[in-house]
């Protein structure tokens, strides 16, 4: 009996030895198992990490280059407005000159002039007229580029803007057979420059007389909503293909031959009209059809 016991306790032992065994195998294999993952795991947190690290630096280093371009552009407006100012200056000077000199031959200060004379001097006003606009655009469209763009902000009338430009414009539209119209509620006042608006509404007529035929209508409607205003340019004119709608606010863009008799623009005058608009916190849009 004792020898029974005895196997049967041996028998037990052995079967428990058996199963810490395999307890302790498992446990090591899982241990192996883990311990592998982990690193799999850490190796890919490291290439992530690197990854990581290296869109950093290329972030950093596009920033950079980012810096490096504004300030080049920075210095070149900057140089450009320099340029212009002192080359407007000089220009101006000269120009200023021939017009006085012109105009004391027109006055025949110094002697009668024949008509083949006053033919040639005429057309010496015109283009030296066109040069200093020229100039005076150029002037205008680095200041806004360069965000200088002084605004004189306060409450303005819409007749008191619409009164000045049509008093401007009339005469052009009267020698061009134009009709000039006017539509909408006078009454309306915003919150602008009016020098600023009176120069966008006369850039904009001015083009309408421009490109409007004989016998045409040239209107501005003033037309408000709960927001905002909008003066509404309207002409009857051939209008502008559309695949070029998207170039008029380009600078020295020309829609298209002006009419014979009619004086050609520098191309300045939209794209500036434009810029001012949107430094009053507006906008300046357009639409057109053949």
């Amino acid at each position: 009996m004792e020898d029974d016991e005895e196997k049967l306790l041996q028998s037990v032992a052995l079967q428990n030895a058996n199963s810490i065994f395999l307890a302790r195998q498992r446990a090591e294999h899982e241990l192996v198992r883990t311990k592998e993952a982990l690193e799999a795991k850490t190796a890919a947190l490291a290439k992530s990490l690197a990854v990581t690290e290296a869109s950093l630096r290329e972030r950093d280093e596009a920033r950079a280059e980012a810096d490096a371009v504004l300030r080049v552009l920075q210095d070149a407006n900057e140089a450009k407005r320099r340029f212009l100012n002192m080359i407007s200056h000089e220009l101006r000077t000269p120009l200023g000159a021939i017009g006085g000199y012109a105009s004391l031959l027109v006055e025949e200060i110094h002697g009668p002039l024949s008509a083949e004379q006053c033919k040639f001097i005429a057309r010496i006003q015109h283009n030296q007229q066109h040069l200093l606009r020229l100039v005076n655009e150029l002037l205008d469209l680095a200041k806004i580029e360069s965000g200088n763009t002084p605004l004189n902000l306060c409450t303005v009338s819409v007749q008191t803007v619409l009164d000045s430009v049509y008093a401007m414009i009339d005469p052009q539209a009267q020698a061009s057979q134009l009709r000039l119209v006017r539509g909408g509620d006078p009454t309306l006042s915003f919150y602008g420059d009016g020098e600023r608006v009176e120069q966008i509404v006369l850039n904009l007529l001015s083009n309408a007389v421009k490109f409007t035929p004989a016998g045409g209508s040239v209107s501005v409607t003033t037309i408000s909503t709960s927001n905002d205003i909008h003066l509404d340019v309207r002409d009857t004119g051939v209008g502008i293909p559309a695949e070029r709608l998207d170039a008029v606010f380009e600078p020295f863009f020309q829609v298209g031959e002006v009419p014979s008799g009619k004086p050609r623009g520098t191309g300045l005058g939209l794209a500036i009209s434009r810029e001012l608009a949107r430094a009053m916190r507006g906008d300046l849009t357009v639409k057109s059809v053949l």
